[in-house]
């Protein structure tokens, strides 16, 4: 009776009734905590908000980084004014579409387990935190499914446009590309179908990054130095996804690994595509790996591909286990910002770890954005810039009206024109030199001693910089 019960669940059709509004009860209730605690707990998430202020009321754009995020820096715009909660809610809502939209396609595969996969990808941590913010990791990884869904349903021009989204949500996604037409190959599309699919991408690519090439020119085309290393990337996953969930995965790849030529035999055509994205998604990270969401895309390519790989009860435990971190930390490794390690058996999930950094985050940018700075001062605060560009009123990149700032231009600030106020990210040592002998005196934040350090080798403090105790 439990094996029947539990095999019922297991292929749960979460997007068909009655199954349907729980679902989405379930994943609104869970979610729209996080809705109230600012933008994101990474500052680009504050920077694209940023871009979306000043498209809104100043009919200006500023790509919130390079190579550019133009589909949700525009689309935001339509709910900026409504502050976080409203962005983070267009994010949530795309979410929660794409875990629908996968519901679909596991039904149209006639998947055993897709209710279990359903929720998984939903309650994933790293899914979950992303769904919850105003950051592009969720907008593009939801057109990508989408996109996915539409090709199995033969709605080619549609697909192409959903594709072109996903690509001006983070240009990486462009490469998915290659597995779209394989699939649409694999399942025996004529010719005219796949060039429509993909005329329509390049099109609606070319016309989503114009804004970028009007403004900037080719020079938005532009890669970032890496700095993450291979234990970072590895203290990441640790995190997000936790040691016993590593530990199964393990076991299972070890199990593959061992039973090669069977698993080779064993792939169908979805499964090739999965490893084919996956492919995909691993060459354009460590073309440039900066961050473990970068590996977001792989989250339902990976279950789909581990449940053709692995022995149905490690499977079912991997799940289990990926979604139990969102809640209970087991084994975790704690890296402090003076370089010690410490080791817990038991811990706080990552969601509700989030949960309580992203409170922290809001109460402390709060407190900088009321601080009151001597006039003629520079505040040298990093990545705070773009939280407080939000938050406080009386500093602008304009002496007219609020206006944000370009990050990408070279030593953009804000100002409090009433006070001579000057806001940066960081200086280097001639430009602080410089300021100094103009008259002002500099202020930083915590952390931005050591940054200052490591970016321009030099130390802030020994130029008579005064720490900002908040």
């Amino acid at each position: 009776m439990l094996n029947r019960t539990l095999k019922d669940f297991l292929r749960l059709d979460w997007t068909t009734m009655p199954n349907l509004p729980w679902f989405i009860l379930i994943f609104l209730c869970s979610h729209i905590p996080m809705l109230f605690l600012g933008f994101g707990l990474d500052p680009d998430a504050w920077r694209i908000a940023n871009t979306a202020f000043d498209l809104r009321h100043h009919l200006v754009y500023h790509a919130s980084r390079f190579p550019g995020y133009p589909v949700p820096e525009f689309l935001n715009t339509v709910v900026i004014d409504f502050g976080y909660h409203a962005t983070n809610s267009l994010t949530m809502l795309l979410s929660l579409l794409s875990a629908l939209a996968f519901g679909r396609i596991l039904r149209e595969a006639d998947n055993e387990e897709k209710g279990l996969l359903v929720l998984t990808y939903a309650f994933l941590p790293l899914v979950w935190i992303n769904s919850t913010n105003t950051m592009d990791y969720m907008w593009s990884l939801s057109f990508i499914i989408l996109t996915w869904l539409f090709i199995i349903k033969e709605r080619y021009v549609v697909a192409g446009l959903l594709l072109a989204m996903a690509a001006g949500s983070r240009a990486a996604s462009a490469a998915f590309v290659i597995p779209f037409f394989y699939l649409l190959h694999s399942r025996g599309s004529a010719r005219a179908p796949i060039v429509r699919f993909l005329l329509t991408f390049f099109a609606t690519s070319v016309f989503i990054y114009m804004p970028l090439l009007v403004t900037y020119g080719l020079s938005f085309i532009h890669r970032y130095p890496s700095h993450t290393g291979i234990l970072q990337i590895g203290y990441q996953a640790l995190k997000y996804y936790g040691l016993p969930s590593i530990i199964l995965l393990t076991i299972i790849l070890l199990a593959v690994a061992r039973n090669l030529n069977k698993v080779s035999v064993k792939l169908d055509k979805v499964g090739i595509f999965s490893l084919l994205s996956i492919t995909t998604i691993l060459v354009t990270f460590f073309l440039a790996p900066y961050q473990i969401e970068y590996l977001i895309p792989l989250v339902p390519f990976g279950l789909m591909l581990t449940q053709h790989l692995g022995r149905r009860s490690l499977f079912i435990l991997l799940c289990c286990a990926l979604m139990l971190h969102s809640f209970v930390n087991i084994g975790s490794i704690e890296h402090t910002g003076d370089g010690r390690i410490t080791i817990q058996t038991l811990d706080a999930g990552a969601v509700i770890k989030n949960f309580a950094a992203r409170r922290k985050q809001l109460a402390y940018a709060r407190m900088l954005a009321k601080v009151e700075l001597p006039k003629n001062s520079v505040a040298i605060v990093g990545t705070w810039l773009p939280i407080v560009a939000y938050l406080d009123e009386r500093i602008s990149s304009s002496a007219k009206a609020k206006q944000m700032f370009d990050s990408n231009l070279p030593r953009a600030g804000l100002w409090n024109f009433a006070k001579n106020i000057h806001y940066r990210y960081l200086i280097d040592r001639d430009e602080l030199r410089q300021l100094q002998q103009s008259g002002h005196l500099i202020f930083y934040t915590e952390g931005i001693r050591a940054f200052t350090r490591d970016i321009y080798g030099y130390d802030i403090n020994e130029y008579g910089a005064i720490l900002l105790d908040i």
